[in-house]
């Protein structure tokens, strides 16, 4: 059982991890991180992560990607088809304020990531 201690040291860790992903040049470190926020669940990944779909190391190096939609897949955001492309879950199981991101950010959002797909 976790305390409140623990629980804000993790916020706190989860709220570093953010910042560091919004800074992150290098693949090896957004994977890293990406990897790191998709293990703890925390839903305020959610929001930075989209917007990192879109960037040059995402879209250009599979393991990237992998991480990064991997987190959005481990946060309930992304799944993934049977030809293993990732895309954007149906709006009708998306809350709504993850919808309402995902509207926000759409621009910074490929387009392959809108699978218009039965999944």
């Amino acid at each position: 059982m976790s305390t409140k201690v623990e629980r804000r040291r993790a916020g706190a860790e989860v709220e570093e991890m953010i910042t560091i992903l919004d800074h992150a040049t290098h693949p090896r470190e957004v994977e890293l991180i990406a990897d790191y926020l998709g293990e703890t669940g925390d839903r305020r990944a959610i929001r930075p992560l989209l917007l990192h779909l879109g960037d040059y190391e995402v879209q250009h190096d599979a393991d990237v990607e992998d991480a990064v939609c991997g987190a959005l897949m481990s946060l309930g955001v992304m799944c993934r088809s049977a030809d293993h492309c990732f895309h954007l879950r149906p709006r009708r199981v998306l809350p709504d304020d993850v919808a309402a991101a995902i509207r926000e950010l759409s621009g910074a959002i490929p387009w392959q990531y809108f699978g218009t797909r039965r999944i």
